[in-house]
């Protein structure tokens, strides 16, 4: 499955509006910020926070490093 790269530019994390990652191998929106994971279902993303599964600090850390190299910071 592959999201529109447009798309995942403008979403942002509905909780904290941090920018978000895609990860296309787990199908899932992430912010690492909030450790929480998104999922895509039929190329439609599921931004409801109580339906998101929250992730390990460690996982977090990991999105946040990919955030890092994609957004050039």
């Amino acid at each position: 499955m592959a999201i529109d790269s447009r798309l995942t530019a403008t979403l942002v994390c509905p909780i904290c509006k941090g920018a978000i990652v895609w990860d296309a191998e787990k199908s899932v929106l992430v912010c690492p910020r909030c450790r929480l994971a998104f999922e895509v279902k039929d190329d439609i993303p599921n931004m409801i926070p109580e339906e998101a599964k929250t992730l390990t600090e460690s996982e977090a850390l990991v999105y946040k490093e990919k955030l890092s190299v994609v957004r050039g910071a």
